[in-house]
């Protein structure tokens, strides 16, 4: 397994001599693999049951079952700031070409297409992007599979770069040649017209995405204890301050997701799915800002503490998107600033 490698014009930002406290592993692709593709399927209503007993997990299911369905998938579900019940499926491909018949096979095209999602009680979404291997980093623990680590066409491998400020940066291969900036100097508010409609979002380039959780179903009760005390109070702060603060942050969309199945029943796992301006912004946060200090102060106390005994598993990915017409945001008879409505340049389609 190869990936691109970029004659270095960023020095690397890893300490002279730094080792981690613990090691951690991050994704391998095969020399073939050209791009990963991830999309977030959504819906939203009222309620948990008015969402469940929306048409949208039954077309889902059977989506899924296609022989160019995704090689892994995984159920959140969480209640925005318009107090909406949302559930989201999100699913990952290795090979473009795949998800390029997924999204035009009649099953998912002809749904999804369909004149009935306008006025149905329920909003739909579909956050679609393809990552080239050279604009994405990640980061696991080896025995604990998350995200796209769970997938059985993947491998991972211990990674140098991990552990300090400035390792997201260091494990993207492109960010070695190219500072990743946006040509936007800023995110602007707007409002439009949602419900009963359907838009179409352009994504600006190097638009930034990040999925990060924290899984302590194997925690005993002292370690969930403090978990629950030292790490995911500091960690709630930081959320409500990216929710809050858009324009001053940077992040278009921030949602704090509760891991679950099918069905809506949760696991123990956690996880937020923000959308940056840039991959400089999401630095600027978790370098810069006391909310994201005191997040890293404690799972850095966390590891010192535990040592080898740590029993909480946290992963995270992150894609750093080019411009173009391999991405698809699209929002169907969405409450307004649903996802990315409130800033995102779009049409009405």
């Amino acid at each position: 397994m190869a990936m691109p490698v970029y004659d270095r014009v960023h020095p690397l930002r890893k300490p002279k001599g730094f080792e981690p406290v613990v090691q951690r592993w991050s994704t391998a692709f095969a020399n073939n693999c050209r791009a990963l593709c991830v999309a977030f399927h959504g819906v939203q209503g009222k309620s948990a049951e008015e969402v469940h007993a929306s048409p949208f997990f039954g077309w889902i299911e059977q989506a899924l079952a296609l022989p160019d369905g995704p090689t892994v998938s995984d159920h959140a579900a969480f209640v925005d700031q318009n107090g909406l019940y949302t559930h989201i499926l999100a699913a990952y491909w290795l090979d473009e070409e795949k998800r390029d018949r997924f999204l035009a096979d009649p099953v998912v095209a002809g749904w999804w297409e369909d004149a009935a999602r306008l006025t149905e009680p329920t909003g739909y979404f579909r956050e679609s992007m393809t990552v080239p291997v050279e604009r994405q980093e990640s980061i696991y623990w080896q025995d604990y599979a998350g995200g796209l680590s769970a997938a059985p066409d993947v491998a991972l491998y211990p990674t140098p770069w991990c552990g300090y400020y400035g390792a997201m940066r260091d494990r993207i291969p492109l960010a070695a040649a190219d500072t990743l900036e946006s040509p936007i100097a800023a995110l602007v508010q707007v409002e439009r017209e949602t419900k009963g409609a359907r838009w179409r979002l352009a994504i600006p380039h190097n638009f930034a995405v990040i999925r990060s959780a924290a899984f302590w179903g194997r925690c005993d009760p002292e370690q969930a204890e403090n978990y629950m005390r030292e790490l995911r109070a500091p960690l709630m702060k930081g959320m409500d301050f990216l929710k809050e603060n858009g324009e001053a942050s940077g992040c278009a969309s921030l949602r704090f997701q509760q891991t679950c199945d099918a069905a809506g029943a949760p696991v123990l796992e956690t996880h937020a799915l923000g959308y940056f301006l840039s991959l400089g912004h999401l630095e600027n946060w978790a370098e810069h800002h006391p909310t994201h200090e005191a997040i890293f102060s404690a799972a850095i106390a966390r590891y010192r503490k535990y040592g080898k005994a740590n029993q909480l598993r946290t992963w995270h990915e992150v894609f750093v998107l080019p411009e173009g017409d391999k991405h698809q945001f699209e929002y169907v008879n969405c409450a307004p600033g649903t996802g990315l409505l409130g800033f995102l340049p779009g049409e009405r389609v």
